[in-house]
């Protein structure tokens, strides 16, 4: 069955037409307490707008529309705390004819700046029962007592879709209350996502290895300034990555060329310093025609001095422009993301062999619990890389010690995001300068950096 767009649903007669009526029933009720016809910010309107019932969507809010439309149509049950009018309910109901919905709010006016949380929230909550008797289950309660009481109750099964956003300060304890009533994996969108701190707790739970990024979902963005989205459960967790899960291993880095470790990796490294046992290994030497052939090498030691990592030179390779590597890999001449092609099994190309039976014999003399190299996509198209690439998983393979982790520019998706380290990288960078500029080259440089994690079993 194919699945209704959000053009579909958000101008269909029957959202509208809901829309209206779960409106009407919120004025009808404020009106008759003599109050203004405003509620607090959701989905659908802004902030204390007042007579919102007459007013046209929000147009600031649409991002985060379009992302709870299209985790609703993935997800089964989708739990809310801060549920106000029920707009981001309505809409998730909509979007998906199969979706379960538990709303969670206090339904008190903590603020005096607040419209009448009190009134319009149990309307809005009579609403949805007679409207959605079989598919929704409400609890006027504060959030951690409603989550509890609500994976006390299971009413629709596991919660794959949990949206958090009413008090800022207790995310992390919301989470944890309703921790044995996610799914394996789960959705969660945090709302007030410029508040410091959602963006403490958002972090906090990475770094446990509780929660990940989600970076796109099919082509679209799921982030904004309205919201931010991770993935969570138990699931993400017993397989999660964090810089403490990454701490008192043993690390072996497996790149192509001097300055790959500090342009992929170099906030990493920073952040392991002293804490994990470390060996970077370059594959390639540098090509005789760069105007840093002479300098890279000691600057690539220099790095790994400051970082405190052991590093290996291999002397097999060089780098260059292979015309026979291109016969092998063919990257797409387009604009969109470089997935290579492989057209010609890499085991028959001169280097792979090498370049596979090194990393193997790296990984018996170093015993690394976690080796990271290059990604499948060869982070921006670079042909090298894919065959390192390929080459480490196929050793990784063998090894089976170990798991392996790629650099995730222009992957998908993310399985650890590490914060960047602006000022301890730029100082990496500066024992390859002057000859070199990487900062100027490659404007990810000192963005946050991302890995993901390959099973090497499954090799091409």
């Amino acid at each position: 069955m194919t699945k209704p767009s959000y053009e579909d649903v958000i101008n269909s007669p029957a959202f509208l037409d809901d829309l209206s009526s779960l409106n009407q029933a919120i004025a009808d009720g404020l009106k008759q307490a003599g109050e203004p016809v405003a509620i607090n910010g959701n989905v659908c309107y802004a902030h204390m707008q007042e007579d919102f019932h007459t007013s046209d969507l929000a147009p600031s809010m649409e991002p985060k529309r379009r992302a709870l439309h299209r985790l609703a149509q993935e997800s089964n049950c989708f739990a809310e705390v801060g549920v106000a009018g029920g707009h981001a309910g309505l809409l998730a109901l909509h979007s998906n004819p199969g979706l379960k919905y538990i709303g969670i709010d206090l339904g008190q006016r903590l603020r005096a700046s607040w419209p009448q949380v009190d009134i319009y929230v149990p309307i809005a909550f009579r609403w949805f029962e007679n409207r959605f008797p079989d598919r929704v289950k409400f609890y006027l309660r504060p959030a951690t007592e409603g989550l509890e009481q609500a994976v006390q109750d299971r009413p629709f099964g596991p919660i794959n879709l949990l949206h958090l956003d009413a008090q800022k300060n207790s995310r992390v304890a919301e989470l944890d209350a309703v921790w044995s009533g996610l799914a394996d994996r789960c959705y969660l969108i945090q709302g007030d996502n410029r508040n410091g701190h959602v963006q403490a707790s958002s972090a906090r739970l990475v770094e446990q290895g509780r929660a990940r990024p989600v970076n796109l979902i099919g082509q679209e963005t799921l982030h904004s300034a309205n919201f931010g989205l991770l993935e969570t459960g138990p699931g993400v967790a017993r397989n999660g990555l964090s810089l403490d899960v990454l701490a008192h291993q043993r690390i072996l880095v497996c790149v192509c060329h001097q300055d790959d470790e500090t342009l992929f990796a170099g906030s990493l490294l920073a952040h392991l310093k002293g804490r994990a046992e470390v060996f970077v290994a370059s594959f390639f030497r540098p090509a005789s025609n760069r105007r840093d052939t002479d300098t890279r090498e000691a600057a690539m030691q220099k790095v790994c001095e400051m970082i405190g990592a052991t590093r290996v030179q291999l002397p097999f390779a060089v780098e260059s422009d292979y015309p026979r590597l291109r016969r092998f890999i063919r990257m797409p001449t387009d604009d969109g993301l470089p997935e290579p092609e492989i057209v010609r099994p890499l085991r028959r190309h001169p280097l792979f062999g090498l370049l596979s039976g090194s990393a193997y014999a790296l990984m018996k003399q170093f015993a690394p619990t976690t080796v990271i190299t290059h990604n499948r996509v060869g982070e921006y198209g670079h042909v090298e890389h894919v065959l390192l690439h390929h080459a480490v998983k196929q050793a990784s393979a063998r090894y089976t010690d170990a798991q392996m982790l790629t650099f995730g520019l222009n992957l998908p998706a993310a399985d650890l995001t590490v914060p960047s380290l602006p000022e301890q990288k730029n100082r990496l960078f500066d024992c390859y300068m002057p000859q070199w500029n990487g900062r100027r080259l490659y404007d990810f440089a000192l963005d946050d950096e991302t890995f993901a994690r390959v099973d090497p079993q499954e090799f091409t």
